[in-house]
């Protein structure tokens, strides 16, 4: 090789070795003010496209917060920018001469981070899903598919599950890398941008974040317990002690961001949702005590109570309130729901989620196969024992609760027997036995039914539906039964509907799609 030949060679070496360590390019916010105050940008930069920046303005002693001008619009605050070149922001604020709202806007519309006001959120026709953390595992259910599915704009609300209180009664994290370390890649991500491994929030809570975003009307919340983790609960409501380190901790980790060092996740959440099994009752533990039905109403009222001033805190920071929701979980169950304090608690509550669902199930092993769901008696129960949805949602209403914070819970997937006879397609006979399921054993996903190819039946008189091959006996939710069960929210004055959970329902997002139409008005 000749020398020429060699200086050629190394040059073309050093362009391509400049070039593969130049990166993606960055950009720059530029932040104005006018007035008093200042704006902090998280995280605080130098930005790559697509990165979702919050942005906060702070008034200055004797200011508040008006609006946004430049790159962002609106009065919302703190809001979030999506970048896509350099950008400039001016925060305006304005003397405070005393008079009016310090919010400049309506203190009900809730920070979602999108740089609008949410709209209020609707008094019938309410959708609320549940998304776990472990769906990203063996279900391979991502937060893009949210959003693919078409699942994401039919929803009002997504409840994240789940959090745990920890020894010294604290809010806790229960999965760290699923919550806010795992980077998606781009065929997992709501907006098709892939996670950097260096931004601080990663993981489900950035996706969900993105999401809201992209759907300014979309509310988050945390929802902390669950059946394998409701054993603390009795204990940590018992004291006043133990209440306010629990509040004080949640509020901190959830509404402020606080999830870990370095880590921020502000403006994920817009609230609490409670998911305790059972108060004076056994769940997955025995572990209660018979006070709890009056200590889990002093744990919601004081709750409300800390969130009502978390929202004046911000107000006087930032110059607009917040809105915080405090909504739970409660049992369909007779036997659970007759200890529960519906009278003395929906008063602290935006709305009650009544789980009408695991009637029935593998704990039945021998049966009779029966519906887990059904919204009316099933002809398999007598009717003094029975348990079903319309029984339960009439309970809660005799108890004094309105109807405006009543969802009725359905499920998106289904509980089996196997060994049963073949009369009347199984239904109501004796089994041998518990199926597999694909996740969990007596447990499948109503995509997993669906696809079965298994004939499918209705029982009108229930609002039922299963699938029978002439063994396996599997009862389930699907679109035809939930457009029954959403039409039942509307002529009743409930709130809406309220589902367990989103990586249960098919890749098009049938089950969501037969609840938003059926709430929908003709």
């Amino acid at each position: 090789m000749t020398p020429v030949s060699r200086l050629f060679l190394v040059s073309i070496l050093l362009v391509l070795a400049g070039t593969a360590q130049a990166g993606p390019p960055t950009f720059d916010i530029t932040v104005g003010i006018e007035g008093t105050g200042q704006v902090t940008l998280d995280p605080p930069g130098p930005f790559k496209k697509n990165n979702m920046v919050t942005v906060t303005a702070i008034p200055g002693e004797g200011y508040v917060f008006d609006h946004w001008e430049g790159d962002l619009a609106g009065d919302l605050n703190p809001a979030t920018l999506r970048v896509s070149g350099d950008h400039t922001v001016l925060a305006v604020f304005t003397n405070d001469s005393g008079g009016g709202d310090p919010g400049g806007g309506d203190p009900g519309g809730g920070g979602n981070g999108s740089g609008v006001h949410p709209s209020p959120l609707p008094e019938s026709g309410m959708l609320v899903g549940y998304f776990t953390s472990w769906s990203v595992y063996r279900r391979a259910y991502y937060p893009g598919d949210i959003e693919n599915s078409g699942a994401a704009e039919r929803l009002d609300v997504i409840n994240y599950a789940f959090a745990g209180i920890d020894e010294n009664f604290q809010c806790e994290i229960l999965d760290s890398f699923a919550d806010y370390d795992k980077a998606f890649d781009a065929n997992e991500t709501v907006d098709g941008v892939a996670d950097s491994h260096s931004q601080p929030l990663k993981g489900n809570f950035n996706q969900l974040r993105k999401l809201k975003g992209m759907y300014p009307d979309l509310r988050v919340l945390i929802s902390i317990g669950g059946w394998s983790e409701s054993y603390r609960f009795s204990d940590m409501a018992s004291t006043r002690e133990g209440r306010e380190a629990f509040i004080s901790s949640c509020i901190d980790m959830f509404i402020r961001g606080n999830v870990a060092e370095g880590v921020s996740a502000a403006g994920v959440f817009d609230g609490i949702d409670i998911d305790w099994e059972y108060p004076g009752r056994c769940g997955a533990t025995c572990d209660y005590r018979e006070e709890d039905p009056q200590n889990f109403a002093l744990l919601l009222e004081e709750f409300r109570a800390a969130l009502e001033r978390e929202e004046s805190n911000v107000a006087d920071v930032v110059g607009t309130r917040p809105e915080y929701l405090l909504t739970i979980a409660a049992p369909a169950g007779e036997y659970y729901y007759e200890v529960f304090p519906s009278a003395s608690i929906h008063g602290a509550l935006d709305w009650i989620n009544i789980m009408a669902y695991d009637f029935h199930g593998g704990w039945e092993s021998s049966g009779p196969a029966n519906h887990h769901a059904p919204l009316y008696r099933s002809e398999c129960d007598d009717e003094a024992t029975a348990d079903y949805g319309d029984k339960a949602v009439r309970a809660y209403l005799g108890e004094g609760v309105p109807g405006s914070k009543l969802l009725l819970g359905v499920p998106f997937y289904g509980r089996g027997w196997r060994g049963v006879a073949a009369a009347d397609d199984g239904l109501c006979n004796p089994a041998r036995g518990v199926p597999r399921g694909t996740y969990e054993k007596g447990v499948d996903d109503y995509e997993v039914l669906a696809n079965s190819g298994d004939p499918i039946f209705h029982e009108e008189d229930s609002s039922a539906a299963w699938t029978f091959d002439g063994n396996e006996f599997w009862s389930f939710d699907d679109p035809e039964s939930l457009g029954t069960k959403a039409g039942y929210t509307l002529d009743n004055g409930l709130r809406g509907v309220m589902f367990w959970e989103l990586s249960g329902d098919d890749p098009g997002a049938s089950l969501v799609r037969a609840l938003r139409d059926g709430m929908t008005a003709p």
